[in-house]
């Protein structure tokens, strides 16, 4: 019998598991992992992600149109939970191209395109919709690689090499004392690493640190003040500081007494790392 007082996972540590099935070619493992992990956590973007993943790898690898039907559900809820996920939204859109649904395809281009104007993987695809539609072709041109549903490389058992990078110089961060965790984030909301020195895990961090980013970001730009580059939210439990680190967003939540000014400086030092 399962210890009902032992902690439970969190979708980190399920994602972990998840790619280590997945760097050994156990597909099956990596889908049962994601299940249980989505038992435990239903309602976590990062596995709802690596689950629709996981069937359009498994769609790419047997051709059975049961695990795109899958995927597309997993992305929809996920969805539900954040409607601008650009992850979600791309992959359904590709989902519905290859079943020709492309009104349903254009509108999640439509929720890209509003939030990151002229992303050159929703246009391509927007622009091949409007081909086939076009009443002027000469000849129905062919899906793109309709037997292959891309995830771009960013599947559940990979990161991609900037990413590396990212993780890699966390380290400038190991003996600064104030800090409860730190928290790797990319634009979508989709964690990347976490690393918690003390305390309890932050929940929802990634997903609602990226709205914070977004809005932040475009207000900067709107306001003709350029590229937003940091932000600290001041809470009575502890301040966040937000840091846009060129792949991602980088968040440290400290503790209530942290040094703010110790802080910036090894902030200063990690984006420094990043370009050397």
């Amino acid at each position: 019998m399962a210890n009902e007082n032992a902690p439970q996972s969190t979708p980190a540590q399920w994602l972990e598991r998840i790619r280590t099935l997945r760097a050994k070619d156990d597909f099956k493992g990596a889908l049962e992992e994601c299940k249980k992990g989505l038992e435990a956590v239903p309602d976590s973007p990062d596995l709802l992600l690596a689950y629709g993943e996981l069937r359009v790898d498994s769609f790419n690898h047997s051709k059975n149109a049961e695990h795109l039907k899958a995927a597309l559900i997993s992305f929809e809820k996920l969805l539900k939970l954040n409607p601008h996920h650009y992850m979600a939204n791309l992959l359904a859109a590709r989902i519905y191209f290859k079943g020709k649904s492309y009104d349903r395809a254009e509108d999640k281009l439509a929720d890209i395109l509003k939030t990151s104007p002229g992303d050159p993987r929703a246009m391509e695809l927007k622009a091949a919709i409007q081909k086939l539609q076009s009443p002027a072709k000469e000849a129905t041109p062919p899906e793109a690689d309709e037997t292959h549903i891309s995830t771009d490389g960013i599947a559940a058992d990979s990161i991609i090499p900037e990413h590396e990078n990212l993780i890699n110089r966390l380290s400038i961060f190991s003996k600064l004392d104030g800090v409860r965790s730190l928290h790797l984030v990319d634009i979508a909301g989709t964690e990347i690493k976490t690393i918690v020195k003390s305390g309890a895990p932050v929940k929802n961090i990634p997903l609602r640190v990226a709205e914070v980013f977004k809005a932040a970001a475009q207000c900067s730009r709107h306001g003709g003040l350029g590229n937003f580059q940091r932000g600290v939210l001041l809470t009575p439990g502890g301040d966040l500081m937000l840091v846009n680190v060129f792949y991602g967003i980088l968040v440290i939540v400290m503790e209530a007494d942290a040094d703010l000014r110790a802080v910036e400086a090894r902030v200063n030092r990690y984006v420094e790392a990043l370009v050397e």
